[in-house]
């Protein structure tokens, strides 16, 4: 007897990211694979079908007739899985956070005891992830990222604007305290994380047409990992205000510029339970918030 074989389904679901999100590039992104990843698997599910799923256009592709029936179908059963999958992970009283590695080590987990005390019937679990949380995941709650072109704009939520200028720690500074603050950056070490558009940021604010040049010094993955290296003497890493009130209180940090410059990558919250709230993350939620403007009144 001959049994019906279903064709991959990573194929499938790489055809209903692309049928949804209408280009190969975007659900490339949300599959975490690269875009000839995602071309594979389309060609191997049309060679497996025997018809053409998708029109290859100028400008991306369009669905064939064949790829529409498919697409509605795939939609319908995938929607009615994260459904599924939801309901099971919904747990109450359990809140899923999922947060970039600098804000999770550096300002949520230091924080997050004074919300676990005041609501002892909550329990949260932190996911520390470089990636973004993207509109998907059905195994968190809230999310707080970079901004991301996978969310809609109204799904954005600003929630903590980056404030970035230089530190160091008290054992560096005095190999460079005699000098201008210009040469202190221009013959300083520079420890960056991940590009160089904050450091070009502020020494733009800070010097204007003398802005040095800062495409030297060390190179880090993360912002948390540049401080790490500055709190052990290796020289000036940006920092966001923010991410350093524990430093800068304990003595790990200085902050020996008076000029802070405004962040490019500002972090939004997004929730996914946003047009059906849940009390418990809420009630997270405007914690958040409550823990932001506390550290704004207090400078």
């Amino acid at each position: 007897m001959a049994v019906n074989r279903l064709p991959s389904l990573n194929a499938l679901k790489a055809f209903e990211s692309v049928a949804r999100l209408g280009a190969l590039n975007r659900a490339a992104e949300e599959l975490n694979v690269t875009e000839s990843a995602v071309s594979r698997q389309i060609r191997a599910l049309e060679d497996d079908l025997r018809v053409e799923l998708f029109r290859r256009v100028h400008r991306g592709v369009r669905l064939s007739p064949e790829g529409e029936q498919l697409a509605l179908s795939l939609g319908t059963a995938f929607e009615a899985i994260r459904r599924g999958v939801e309901q099971i992970r919904a747990r109450p009283g359990v809140i899923r956070v999922r947060t970039p590695p600098t804000f999770g080590a550096r300002w949520l987990l230091p924080r997050l005891r004074s919300f676990e005390t005041a609501n002892p019937d909550l329990t949260v679990r932190v996911s520390v992830l470089w990636e973004n949380m993207d509109p998907s995941d059905v195994e968190n709650d809230v999310g707080i990222l970079y901004e991301s072109r996978l969310w809609q704009p109204e799904e954005l939520v600003p929630f903590l604007m980056e404030r970035l200028t230089p530190v160091c720690s008290p054992a560096y500074y005095p190999t460079v305290a005699h000098l201008e603050p210009l040469e202190q950056i221009r013959r300083g070490q520079i420890l960056h994380c991940y590009g160089m558009t904050d450091w070009q940021r502020w020494v733009t604010r800070a010097f204007g047409d003398e802005a040095p040049d800062v495409e030297h010094g060390e190179t880090f993955d993360t912002m948390d990992t540049a401080l790490r290296a500055a709190e052990a003497g290796r020289g000036f890493a940006m920092a966001d205000l923010s991410m350093i009130d524990d430093d800068l209180s304990l003595g790990r940090l200085i902050a020996p510029f008076n000029v802070v410059a405004a962040g490019v990558d500002n972090f939004y919250l997004v929730r996914r339970d946003r047009l059906r709230p849940k009390p418990e993350v809420t009630r997270f939620v405007e914690w958040l918030y409550a823990q932001v403007e506390e550290m704004n009144e207090g400078g």
